[in-house]
């Protein structure tokens, strides 16, 4: 079995703190998971709103050269676009 840790791997993955068997996270751990969960949080509200457009959440079938970015930044542009309006 082969474990990667992605943390080292890469810069911008975070992942939250683990409590150690049979002891328990300090309390500024318990604050970085907290912080890092706020922050996670508006990501996959992000997400989820993306995908509230179909166009998105389905099997898209078209032969067009980049149509599937454009659609994909038509679909982030619209969900800003209802934040803002929000």
């Amino acid at each position: 079995m082969l474990i990667v840790s992605f943390s080292n791997s890469f810069v911008n993955v975070h992942l939250p703190h683990k409590k150690p068997k049979g002891k328990e996270l300090t309390q500024q751990q318990k604050e970085e998971n907290r912080e890092l969960s706020r922050q996670r949080v508006v990501c996959e509200h992000a997400h989820s709103g993306i995908k509230r457009y179909n166009c998105v959440h389905s099997v898209y079938r078209n032969r067009v050269t980049d149509f599937d970015d454009q659609l994909m930044l038509v679909s982030a542009g619209l969900w800003n676009f209802y934040l803002d309006a929000a």
